[in-house]
Order: C-alpha cells, then sequence, then structure tokens
C-alpha cells in the first residue's frame, strides 16, 4: 500500500469515526458480539466439565462392577460423551440441534442423546447468542450503515465533490474509502471475537495447533466476507444518485442476499438432496436388524456356525455355541448398522455439500457453510464422533462376546462369569477430534468467497471510473 493510499485510509477512517449513528451501531452490535461469546464460552465449559464428570463416574462403574456373564456387561455397558469443539463458542453449527452422549449398547446402535436445543430459550432459539450467526447477518447492514456515511452522505453534503477535486485518481479514493470500512469492522467485530477466543482455556486447557490453524482460517473467513460487503457496500453508495436511492439500494441488497437467499438456498438443498424421516431409518434398523432374532434366524445361524467349525453338532464345538451366535448375529448387524445409518449419513453430508456448492448465489451462503466447518461444528465433525463411539462399542460387545465364546458352560450349565480383569482390560473411551481439513472440506465455499471479493472490487473500480468531481 502506497503512502499517498495510506493517507487517504487514515482520513477516512477519522471521517467514519466523526459520524455517530454509524460507529455507535458498530460498537453495539460490537459489543454483542463479545457478550454473546462470553456467554457461550462460560456455559460450554459448564458442559464440558460435566461431561469430562460424568465420564469418569461411568468409567469407575464399568471397572467396579460385579463378576457377571460377558455379555450381560455389554448390555448395561457405558456412557460416550462427545468433548466440546474448542471453537463452538464462535460458531455452535449443528451442535444445539445433535445429542451430545451415546449409550453403548450391545444388539443397538443407539441415537445421541441431549440435544440442548430442546432446551433452548427464545433467545437462543432466535440465533442471538451465536456469534457466527450475528456476525453473517447483522454485520453487513453494519458495513453498508458504514458505506452509506462514507459515500452517500459526503454526496450529499457535498464533500465528496470537493474530495474528487484534489485527488489525483477516483479509483484510489474509492478503494480508501472501502479500506477504512473495512478496517472498521475487523477491528471493532472480529478482532474482539478472536482475542477472545485466543484467551478462552476454559474448553481446551491448552492451544493445539489445529486449534490455532482453525482460528486464524475462522479470522481469515470472517475478514474476507466482511471486506466482501465494505467493497460492495461503497460501491453501490457511490453509484446511487441521492442517499435516499442509496440507502433504498443498500438495505434492499442486504435483504436480499444476507436475509433470502441463504434460506432459499437451503430449501433448494433439501429438496434436491432430501432425506429419510427418521422413524422410516429406524423402522428399518428394526426390521433389518432386530434385537432378537427368530427361531428360523437360529436355525440358519446354527447351520452356517457347525458348517463354518466343520462339525455337524454343537457338543462337538470347541467353544461356546452361544458366545459364537452372539457374536454372529452382532457382526451381522454392524453391517447393517454400516449400510443404513451410514447411508443416511452419507445423504445429511451431501445435503451440506449441496448447500455449500450454491455459495455462488450469496457470500452469506458462503460463510455459513465455511464457519462451522472451520470451527469444527458442521454435521461432518459430528459424524467423526459417531463413527468413533460405534467402533468402540462394536470393540466392547465383540469382546465380551468373544469372552462368552471362551468359556463353554460349567457343569451346573451356569455361564462363565468374567471379573474385573476383563473390565479392565477394556480401555476408556477417547475421542479426539479430527484436524483441519480431515472432516469435510471448506475449500469450494472458502473460493466462493474469494470469488464474491474479487467481483466487488471489479464493481468498485468500474463505478470509480464514472465519477467526476
Amino acid at each position: 500500500m502506497s503512502s499517498r493510499l495510506l493517507s487517504l485510509v487514515v482520513y477516512e477512517w477519522i471521517l467514519l469515526r466523526r459520524d455517530r449513528r454509524a460507529a455507535g451501531a458498530l460498537i453495539v452490535l460490537a459489543v454483542l458480539l463479545v457478550a454473546a461469546f462470553v456467554v457461550n464460552a462460560a456455559a460450554l465449559a459448564r458442559d464440558n466439565a460435566a461431561k469430562t464428570q460424568t465420564a469418569a463416574a461411568e468409567r469407575a462403574r464399568w471397572l467396579a462392577q460385579p463378576a457377571k456373564d460377558p455379555h450381560s456387561a455389554a448390555h448395561y455397558s457405558i456412557y460416550a460423551f462427545k468433548p466440546v469443539p474448542a471453537l463452538a463458542a464462535l460458531d455452535f453449527g449443528v451442535e444445539p440441534f445433535v445429542g451430545q452422549a451415546v449409550w453403548l449398547e450391545a444388539h443397538v446402535q443407539n441415537d445421541l442423546l441431549y440435544r440442548p436445543q430442546g432446551d433452548a430459550s427464545a433467545l437462543d432459539r432466535a440465533g442471538l447468542r451465536h456469534p457466527a450467526v450475528l456476525l453473517a447477518t447483522l454485520a453487513p447492514l453494519v458495513a453498508f450503515l458504514l458505506a452509506f456515511a462514507t459515500a452517500a452522505r459526503e454526496r450529499e453534503r457535498g464533500t465528496l465533490r470537493l474530495a474528487l477535486g484534489v485527488a489525483d485518481s477516483p479509483r484510489r479514493l474509492a478503494f480508501a474509502k472501502a479500506a477504512a470500512v473495512w478496517l472498521a469492522l475487523v477491528a471493532a467485530l472480529v478482532l474482539p471475537l478472536v482475542l477472545a477466543a485466543a484467551a478462552d482455556r476454559s474448553v481446551t486447557g491448552t492451544w493445539h495447533a489445529d486449534v490455532l490453524a482453525r482460528l486464524a482460517a475462522w479470522t481469515c473467513a470472517a475478514a474476507i466476507y466482511l471486506a466482501v460487503f465494505a467493497v460492495a457496500g461503497v460501491a453501490i453508495a457511490l453509484y446511487a444518485r441521492d442517499t435516499r436511492l442509496a440507502l433504498i439500494a443498500l438495505c434492499g441488497v442486504w435483504a436480499a442476499v444476507v436475509l433470502a437467499l441463504p434460506r432459499f438456498t437451503s430449501t433448494a438443498a433439501d429438496a434436491a438432496r432430501p432425506l429419510p424421516s427418521t422413524q422410516s431409518v429406524k423402522q428399518q434398523l428394526f426390521d433389518e436388524a432386530p434385537s432378537y432374532w427368530s427361531a428360523e434366524t437360529s436355525r440358519e445361524n446354527e447351520a452356517a456356525i457347525l458348517a463354518q467349525a466343520g462339525v455337524s453338532r454343537r457338543e462337538e464345538l470347541r467353544a461356546n455355541y452361544r458366545g459364537l451366535e452372539l457374536d454372529r448375529a452382532e457382526r451381522y448387524s454392524q453391517a447393517v448398522f454400516d449400510r443404513v445409518l451410514g447411508g443416511f449419513h452419507d445423504r445429511v453430508i451431501a445435503q451440506d455439500e449441496a448447500f455449500g456448492a450454491l455459495a455462488w448465489l450469496s457470500p452469506a451462503i458462503a460463510f455459513a457453510a465455511l464457519s462451522p466447518a472451520l470451527a469444527g461444528t458442521d454435521f461432518a465433525h459430528h459424524r467423526r464422533f459417531i463413527d468413533a463411539a460405534e467402533r468402540y462399542r462394536r470393540q466392547l460387545v465383540n469382546t465380551m462376546n468373544a469372552e462368552v465364546a471362551a468359556h463353554r458352560p460349567g457343569a451346573d450349565g451356569k455361564a462363565h462369569a468374567a471379573g474385573p480383569e476383563l473390565w479392565a482390560s477394556q480401555p476408556a473411551f477417547v475421542h479426539e477430534p479430527p484436524r483441519l481439513g480431515e472432516a469435510g472440506s471448506a475449500g469450494p465455499a472458502f473460493a466462493a468467497l474469494t470469488l464474491w471479493l474479487l467481483a466487488a472490487s471489479l464493481l468498485l473500480a468500474r463505478v470509480a471510473r464514472r465519477l467526476q468531481p
């Protein structure tokens, strides 16, 4: 940036500070964003502490259970708790709408329990506790107010004509105004959020390289998003003939691009990639992988187990037939879960990708797809927890069934009872969230956001060529 352009930006910055109404709107939104982040961080810290404490109690209960049939232990099993994503206080994403804990039971891949949205207040349901939502919806309006103050209102006062008369380049003056608006937005809205997130240790404890990378990427995405509206706002305000038309055009563009198009696109993605009802998925699981099998299924299991062992009667088996049958039924249901539930999860992600693919319609769509992916709160990240919990459940249940199969009933006909050594052999469940870029893809949305900035810059350059003193 040349010294002349820098001096113009500083001058425009000073003029913006003198406009009390635009500066007041910016300050109010900045306070609202920081307050929302602080409230979220405190609530998420409480949730995370409760999850950690309950998980420790669950682990202690599992280890302290008395001697019993291993398969019975697999039924009583244990809960797995989803850790709070490190940047959830910035963007909740799907977190309020998906479960936070799952009961890892034999034969069944259970739904996740405790959806925070079920206990949400009216403030939560309105999205006023989501900094990313507030930034995505209200920051463009504030950007347009600042652009209106620095361009359209200056034209009404006559100062714009004087500035054009002494400026060596109308384009330089126009971009200086856009840069001043953008710097004001970043300094007041993005920087406080980033500093608050960097200072927060309630969820992560210590910062990891992945968290820092996510925070840097989110900051970059938010800055580009605000730059789009800063540049476009100045272009529209300079193009309008008078202040009334400029205000109408800015408000209309904000309503269409930020409010209407994302909702229309969400509906379009839902229509293009429809999802089956939850009840139909559950019914399909019940039909194809029931928890208890029929007499006909038992005969099929017996024939398959005996054929695999190369014997003709149960008594000739070296292993416990009950354990072999339990293991066979469990592995069959696991294949059904992979096909039915896995297919449903694939369709959810495909719907999210369809929404993100339409980011070229609006920068608000691009940011809505990009922000939760960077914060680790989109469905792709949530699915990684579902899959990790399911792998742990299968390991636990398969281990318990293997213990049953390894011990034939005693002379009295009683089943083998396992003890503390078997319970301790099962490691505690620990979920490691995926690294940035390992779950989902934010590339298309980021590219679309960058193209929107380029398009807004080209528009401003074209408008600037028409400016006359």
